[in-house]
């Protein structure tokens, strides 16, 4: 029974990530103002994170539990980590707070990931839904959060300790216009928390589609309404973006018998429909609705000015440059979120791919990458039926991190590494294979006995 309980320690604490996460800046912030140490807050969740992992990690050794994809995860964090601090070695010029806190972003992921799986793997049981109703139930309340604030003063989180000088901004405008609120609820800016909500929100579409009784899809549809409404007022495009490409992708799924013969016969309508939309699109793009909201352009700049859109495309191409000038990587904390640190300037991507690429160097980029396809590969090989809320955020998040640091953001990615990696300890893992090849042996056992009789 003692066993039993310890062996519960990773999943509690993995809930407790799951739910503190996406109100980690607004707690740090309001209750750092009582009890001081902000710092301490900020990085409190990260140490926990580490001792979390140590202790798992120390719990699947001493049971004897390894299997093969434990040793790979652990195998990649390992690896992962050593390069960081190589190239960390390899450049000492590097501001130290940047490279700590680069290393404590990057390295995030897979230890969210071997948390995840492992505090699964270790349980003789799991269910996976249990852990998806505390992402439904801490998202609607950031959501609800999300819409009060587009309805009550800007600068009302002033009051609860947000300010430039204690690192959160109390509100975000678009293009810094007055009047222009975007929304970011208990995140930490408005596209982290349209980031955040895209798991949710590929959560309930697929519940909507798949129950049928009427009086849940009235509580989902209601759900599903409120978190959409909290997308909308981010105004952030990459999440609007992502959220409608992973939403296709349920529908897709969901009616993939249907969907065929339908495209075949109505495939010039569907043409159509697309061409008028991209036709109208093209025709609106010069109204003033069109300028802000959805390109976020100025009205007031000059030809000379760049806006947020030529931004995106200059960070881009000069972290590409970056990459080719020096491929094997100028260190953690030079780019991205981190780098934000350096007194002497910052460099931001706005693509996440391209800042592992700038930071870890081209050997970096393709561990990154190779682990994003294994895990790809390995979740859609489940069998589970929540394979494709993971799998179509997936998509939804490469998305956001071709445009943003997304990874970087703790809540973003707490919820979808840990998830993915819990759903990569069910239905068809490496314990599941064992049960069943025991199964199988004690029924061929079985009518070895009664041929004998």
């Amino acid at each position: 029974m003692q066993l039993l309980n310890l062996n519960r320690i990773p999943l509690v604490g993995s809930r407790i990530l799951l739910a503190y996460m996406p109100l980690h800046v607004f707690l740090a912030q309001s209750l750092s103002l009582i009890t001081g140490g902000l710092e301490a807050w900020k990085l409190g969740k990260d140490v926990l994170l580490l001792l979390l992992v140590l202790f798992t990690i120390c719990l699947v050794l001493v049971q004897g539990k390894m299997t093969r994809i434990f040793r790979m995860l652990l195998m990649f964090a390992a690896v992962y980590g050593l390069l960081h601090l190589l190239l960390w070695a390899v450049h000492p010029e590097i501001y130290d707070r940047s490279a700590a806190i680069g290393i404590v972003y990057n390295m995030r992921l897979p230890l969210l990931l071997l948390l995840g799986y492992t505090s699964v793997m270790i349980l003789p049981k799991f269910v996976f839904s249990s852990v998806i109703k505390v992402v439904l139930g801490i998202s609607t309340v950031v959501a609800g959060l999300g819409v009060i604030q587009f309805f009550v003063p800007p600068d009302i989180l002033f009051h609860f300790g947000y300010g430039v000088e204690r690192g959160a901004r109390a509100a975000f405008m678009i293009d810094d216009q007055a009047g222009l609120l975007r929304v970011m609820s208990t995140l930490r800016e408005p596209n982290a928390l349209g980031a955040y909500l895209i798991v949710p929100i590929t959560t309930l579409s697929f519940l909507f589609l798949r129950y049928k009784d009427l009086a849940r899809r009235q509580i989902i549809g209601g759900l599903l309404g409120l978190h959409v409404l909290a997308l909308f007022l981010t105004f952030s495009r990459s999440s609007w973006l992502a959220s409608v490409l992973v939403i296709l992708i349920v529908i897709a799924v969901h009616f993939r018998e249907q969907i065929k013969p339908f495209t075949n016969r109505y495939w010039p309508m569907l043409a159509g429909a697309v061409i008028v939309l991209v036709v109208g699109l093209f025709s609106l793009r010069d109204t003033h609705i069109f300028q802000q909201y959805i390109v976020h352009s100025n009205p007031t700049e000059t030809v000379q000015d760049l806006d947020s859109n030529d931004y995106h495309w200059l960070f881009i191409r000069q972290g590409l440059e970056g990459i080719i000038d020096q491929p094997f990587g100028h260190g953690p904390g030079t780019a991205g979120l981190a780098s934000i640190q350096n007194p002497a300037g910052s460099f931001l991507t706005e693509n996440y791919y391209v800042q592992i690429g700038y930071e870890l160097g081209v050997t970096g980029l393709v561990l990154f990458v190779l682990l994003n396809v294994w895990l790809y590969i390995a979740l859609l090989r489940r069998g589970n039926r929540w394979t494709v809320v993971l799998l179509a955020s997936f998509w939804g998040y490469m998305l956001t991190n071709m445009l943003l640091h997304t990874w970087s953001n703790e809540a973003v990615a707490t919820q979808w590494w840990l998830l993915a990696g819990m759903l990569l300890a069910t239905g068809g893992g490496d314990k599941a294979k064992k049960l069943a090849s025991v199964k199988t042996a004690d029924v061929r056992k079985t009518k070895k006995g009664k041929r004998l009789k």
